[in-house]
């Protein structure tokens, strides 16, 4: 069962004045993308289409491309952008890349990517759709779950022990990058058990689909000071022991706390 709403343009023309300027270049965007026939749907994603925008939102847009037309159209997206309004730059303007970042001079910021018509029974994300030709969106699989989910925990747990060894090594830069990249996995596990869509995106998706964050969350994080980043390990490793408890888990907490 698809996870889209279908609506069409006249959605654009609804979407409430703080987002006006926004709601102006997916407009024209919208008018450019439905002129070209190979171009089969064009959906939207993110804060606009979860109903949650404001004035800083940028917009998330997917243009649904033929298999047999693909290379060609890709290299004419810089040009779809340019239709669109006056630009400040685009990012990954290189040849055959299927996604631009877009910063109009407006100030809207516009994420605009391609993706194959056939890729549609890998399963489609949540979003608006605002035209699909050809019905093809509306019998869209949900999205797998993500082929790693089970894994998380355990990369968790060997980072921990990592970093333990960083510290002990006197790499105080490896050993902080190593603690945000833990608290990362521990977040898209936690967004898992809470059934929260996009998992993987961790605190994103828990944020954007008003999810709570774990307790003690904030003692996770710490300064670029060695015993201030042990301290918020043993509290990353202790939020790792409320999801699960093995011998190498139990290895690493005692590792962290036995400084010398």
């Amino acid at each position: 069962m698809t996870l889209a709403r279908f609506v069409g343009r006249s959605w654009i023309d609804r979407l409430p004045a703080v987002v006006q300027p926004q709601a102006d270049v997916l407009a024209r965007l919208y008018d450019v993308a439905v002129a070209d026939l190979r171009i089969r749907a064009f959906s939207l994603a993110g804060s606009l289409a979860r109903g949650q925008g404001d004035s800083l939102s940028d917009l998330d847009t997917r243009v649904w491309i033929t298999d047999d037309a693909f290379d060609d159209a890709i290299n004419e997206l810089p040009a779809v952008a340019r239709a669109v309004g006056e630009t400040l730059d685009i990012l990954f303007e290189t040849p055959r890349s299927p996604f631009l970042l877009i910063q109009y001079a407006d100030g809207v910021q516009v994420e605009l990517l391609a993706v194959r018509t056939s890729a549609i029974g890998e399963g489609v994300p949540r979003q608006v759709v605002l035209f699909d030709r050809d019905r093809l969106l509306r019998d869209a699989p949900e999205p797998r779950s993500p082929w790693d989910v089970a894994l998380w925990t355990g990369w968790a747990a060997m980072r921990l022990y990592d970093l333990d060894k960083y510290l002990r090594r006197d790499e105080i830069w490896r050993a902080f990058i190593q603690l945000q990249e833990i608290r990362n996995l521990l977040l898209r596990h936690y967004a898992a058990l809470a059934g929260v869509p996009d998992p993987e995106l961790g605190l994103v998706s828990i944020r954007d689909y008003d999810g709570t964050l774990p307790p003690g969350l904030e003692d996770t994080v710490a300064h670029v000071d060695p015993a201030d980043i042990r301290r918020a390990a043993v509290a990353c490793a202790e939020l790792l022991g409320t999801f699960e408890r093995r011998p190498f888990t139990d290895l690493v907490v005692r590792r962290l706390k036995r400084v010398a």
